[in-house]
């Protein structure tokens, strides 16, 4: 049987710069989250689909000066967890929200259509079908496509951008085609930043930027190499986990 996670922890991500309570039991930040936030360096308005715990919206309004921020999350428990770490972090509802809505629900599809000039996500990697769902409802649902597809995502958040706005998302490298599929022909501009796991070893994830009804062409970016032959972070890659540098998207 499914079940939801209880106990929290409070985890400081950024070098300290950022606390936030998430589950102990359930999604919890990763390295991919913290990266996704850290590839976006200005925005005015910003809405987040599946904001979990807040986590990403958190680093992107501490660090954008003069931004708002809306985050999108269909699990109640996760919203209230979101709600707190505002106010651990010091911030004011005038900047960030976070609501309870299905990101694919009758309710949503009608809010703020063609309103941000960025939307922001971290969708599912995973069809159910080809890996074992955890038993944690939480990992379960923000690992695997139980409910929506990549495609519904994309197509919810061409919705809410407003023209030649900016999606930031992250995904598995194995499915690059399935996701210039799904951009194609609506979506120009594209960046391909991967996510080299060592010198040696095939990119397993990349970070995607497209702009919305723009014709520009797509650039593939030297992306980052994230660990040492040892197992530590390179440089590069410690600079973005500590607070010091941006992942460059240009």
């Amino acid at each position: 049987m499914q079940k939801f996670s209880l106990d929290l922890s409070a985890n400081k991500i950024l070098g300290g710069y950022i606390s936030i309570l998430q589950p102990k039991k359930g999604f919890r930040v990763g390295m991919d989250s913290i990266l996704l936030a850290s590839s976006i360096k200005n925005c005015d308005n910003c809405l987040e689909l599946g904001s979990g715990s807040g986590a990403i919206s958190i680093c992107l309004v501490k660090k954008i000066d003069n931004m708002e921020i809306l985050g999108i999350e269909k699990n109640i428990r996760l919203v209230d967890i979101a709600n707190q770490n505002i106010y651990k972090n010091g911030l004011s509802e005038n900047k960030i929200k976070f609501l309870c809505l299905d990101i694919i629900g009758n309710k949503f599809k009608t809010l703020y259509n063609n309103y941000f000039d960025r939307v922001v996500m971290n969708p599912p990697y995973f069809s159910e079908r080809k890996v074992n769902t955890s038993e944690n409802i939480e990992i379960a649902t923000a690992r695997c496509e139980t409910e929506s597809t990549l495609e519904d995502w994309v197509k919810i958040a061409y919705k809410k951008l407003a023209p030649k706005g900016y999606l930031n998302f992250i995904f598995r490298t194995e499915s690059i085609d399935k996701v210039l599929t799904i951009l194609s022909p609506k979506w120009g501009d594209i960046r391909i930043y991967p996510l080299w796991p060592n010198a040696e070893k095939a990119s397993k994830l990349f970070i995607i930027q497209a702009r919305k009804n723009v014709k520009t062409e797509s650039k593939l970016l030297p992306g980052m190499i994230l660990h040492n032959d040892n197992g530590t972070y390179t440089n590069a890659c410690n600079d973005v986990l500590l607070n010091r540098d941006l992942v460059q998207m240009e």
